[in-house]
């Protein structure tokens, strides 16, 4: 494969940024959600928002004759990381996840990512979301994950080495009858 492919994580990404005020822009990937979970001087600032790649798995092969033709559905989590120390029974919080799931569902559902997964089956839709419990008494966080569908087939792999076409040999003197007949040339003489 040759150029650079736009990530998944990245796009999730800038439609948060830019579809999700809430956070203010603070909204980042794996490396900052766990940085911020060891150590309270590096997590952003409150409410923000981490975009995980979850895992993945694979429907199977539906072609056949030796082809590929498979459906590829992968699932991101969108970690939220709400401020939990004036209210650490986490009322206060909780209050802001309706609010918060109207701008995440603004920012990613329902889309399609032409330029990273050009044959998605259909934009990228809600899973589920839970709360991740026992990281933090201060903080609180909740995940939404979100899936997305796309199809490979036997273009995305190894192709075999074939032997390149050079000629077609037509024999026009020697006329064989089969009905219907295994080829038909028609050649226009001016």
């Amino acid at each position: 494969m040759s150029g650079t492919v736009p990530s998944i994580l990245a796009t999730f990404i800038a439609q948060l940024r830019s579809n999700a005020p809430i956070f203010g822009g603070r909204v980042a990937g794996a490396a900052e959600f766990e940085a911020g979970l060891k150590n309270y001087n590096a997590s952003l600032a409150l409410p923000a928002a981490y975009v995980l790649f979850l895992g993945q798995e694979a429907d199977g092969n539906t072609a056949a004759g030796g082809d590929l033709l498979q459906i590829v559905h992968k699932t991101y989590g969108i970690a939220v990381e709400l401020d939990a120390q004036k209210d650490r029974r986490g009322q206060e919080p909780a209050m802001m996840l309706q609010m918060i799931e109207t701008q995440l569902s603004a920012s990613v559902l329902n889309m399609i990512l032409m330029d990273t997964c050009p044959r998605m089956s259909r934009g990228v839709y809600l899973q589920g979301s839970r709360w991740l419990t026992n990281l933090d008494r201060a903080r609180s966080f909740h995940q939404w994950e979100f899936g997305l569908d796309w199809q490979i087939t036997t273009a995305d792999g190894v192709q075999p080495q074939s032997v390149p076409l050079k000629a077609i040999d037509v024999d026009i003197y020697n006329r064989v009858i089969l009905d219907p007949p295994a080829a038909a040339i028609h050649v226009i003489t001016n």
